[in-house]
């Protein structure tokens, strides 16, 4: 096995938003002479390959995503990363948690998964604070009791990620683990799959990236759009996670919710 010269995930600094548009508008005047360009803040991705990544949610249904997850289609890859790199994008000035793009190693698996979760009860991600414990009646009929919203990790403790406000949103039980038995719905399938494959192909990476997906200026993302992507290819996926839940509506600009 080939370990890596680094024990820890490298950091790079978060990129502002003013910054990521001017970026991008210097890129089309020069490409195409004149025009302007929208993009959302949290979208990073190159101008070649801007209009392939998904910028909008998906209104979820219960019954054709139980789970809370559809495979949109090919990965889109966008930062070059070298192994063990985390690029945090932070948060922008609504204080709304942007993307997270790593290229994850066993190594950081490893560490993020041995290692105890840091307290995160300090972190309030953008529309926090309505939370309460709720019954939830799952597809299969079972219910579970807790907490409605989780701190939900763009990426993964278990992939290297850390308790840190950049790195946190505010997203259903649901959104975060599925179903709540195998735990392995809403961002947690994007999660398995690449812990899995790096645990079969030991010296390989795992290019992953997380987009919360918000509309106009509302507080809590809608979904969050993941791509992944193996070094071998064999995994080459991008995936929106609902952050919804059966059974109650969100009020996505205040991340109040109700009953229905």
């Amino acid at each position: 096995m080939t370990r890596q010269s680094s024990n820890s995930p490298r950091r790079t600094p978060p990129r502002g938003p003013l910054a990521l548009v001017a970026a991008l508008l210097v890129a089309l005047a020069t490409a195409f002479g004149s025009g302007a360009v929208s993009l959302p803040a949290s979208q990073s991705a190159s101008l070649d390959q801007a209009s392939e990544r998904q910028a909008t949610y998906t209104q979820w249904d219960e019954d054709e995503y139980p789970e809370y997850y559809r495979i949109v289609g090919d990965a889109v890859v966008d930062l070059e990363l070298d192994p063990e790199e985390i690029h945090y994008e932070g948060l922008d000035d609504l204080g709304r948690t942007g993307r997270v793009a790593a290229c994850v190693t066993l190594d950081m698996a490893r560490e993020g998964s041995d290692r105890e979760r840091e307290d995160m009860s300090w972190i309030h991600p953008s529309g926090w604070g309505h939370n309460r414990e709720v019954d939830i009646v799952m597809p299969d009929g079972d219910t579970y009791h807790g907490a409605l919203f989780n701190r939900s990790h763009l990426l993964a403790k278990s992939l290297g990620g850390e308790e840190v406000p950049e790195n946190m949103v505010t997203g259903t039980r649901t959104q975060n683990v599925g179903d709540n038995h195998g735990q392995d719905g809403g961002m947690a399938y994007a999660e398995e799959i690449a812990r899995d494959w790096l645990w079969d192909h030991r010296d390989g990476t795992v290019y992953y990236s997380a987009t919360p997906v918000y509309e106009d200026d509302e507080l809590v993302c809608r979904s969050v759009i993941v791509d992944v992507r193996t070094s071998d290819g064999s995994i080459d996926q991008e995936i929106e996670v609902f952050n919804a839940v059966g059974g109650y509506e969100i009020d996505y600009e205040t991340g109040r919710f109700w009953e229905v």
